[in-house]
């Protein structure tokens, strides 16, 4: 087996069993598109071909390390639905271009990418139905917390999807071992209408609201800010969800 890269951030999932709870929560039936995103040794790739057998369906493994891309190459050439893209998935998710609307994304991520790719799948033009992801458990406690002690990462990714925890990894699952556990989570693409947001200027909201956490909301916004949206000026950021947030900002 090749080295890992330590400045990848790379810790392969061994536990097949936790890579297999990975599958079954995407939900896969058939002529589904899916984007793994970091196969390193395949595991995963291997698990979701005998999900999808279907000429209809198709992954997209997206490997960076050219030294894995490679071999998952050689490994799957005989399969039509899978396309191996040895490529940065910050670089090509933007500007991938399903075939059809609904698809679906899988991985197993680097834990020093986490943040970058969760906004990344935030921001795209159209959103993944459901997303499963193994990420550091401190992180997946972050993106699922709610008031009051909800965070930044918490209310903008939940204001575009529904997360749930699916279960733990320990750390000792992975090789390299890393410095703390794993945890799968799952987020739904939400049914809320959002179409008339303005991400960017959304992020800009959110990113002032909760620059100084401990601040009370008086010191964030302008009185007629806050006469505005109703925010509560005694609070804190960390008391309101998504939710609250994307009320609060319709009526700027």
């Amino acid at each position: 087996m090749f080295e890992p890269i330590k400045e990848l951030g790379q810790n392969f999932l061994l536990h097949r069993e936790s890579a297999q709870k990975m599958v079954e929560a995407l939900e896969l039936s058939q002529n589904e598109v899916v984007v793994e995103i970091g196969p390193g040794l395949g595991f995963i790739t291997e698990l979701l071909s005998k999900v999808l057998l279907d000429k209809k369906s198709m992954i997209y493994a997206v490997e960076m390390d050219a030294r894995f891309a490679g071999k998952l190459k050689v490994e799957f050439f005989h399969s039509d639905n899978i396309l191996i893209v040895g490529e940065d998935i910050l670089k090509w998710l933007p500007g991938f271009n399903p075939k059809q609307e609904i698809f679906k994304i899988i991985g197993s991520l680097p834990y020093s990418i986490t943040s970058p790719i969760l906004h990344t799948i935030a921001k795209l033009p159209i959103r993944p139905s459901v997303t499963v992801f193994l990420i550091q458990k401190e992180v997946a406690l972050k993106i699922t917390s709610k008031a009051p002690d909800s965070s930044f990462l918490s209310s903008f990714i939940q204001t575009f999807f529904s997360i749930e925890s699916i279960g733990i990894v320990e750390k000792d699952k992975f090789n390299p071992i890393p410095k703390v556990d794993g945890a799968v989570i799952r987020l739904r693409k939400t049914t809320r209408d959002i179409s008339f947001l303005d991400i960017k200027k959304y992020e800009g909201f959110l990113h002032k609201a909760y620059a100084h956490p401990r601040k009370m909301l008086n010191k964030m916004f302008t009185q007629d800010e806050i006469e505005k949206t109703g925010i509560n000026p005694s609070l804190r950021a960390q008391n309101y969800n998504s939710e609250d947030w994307v009320n609060f900002f319709k009526k700027l």
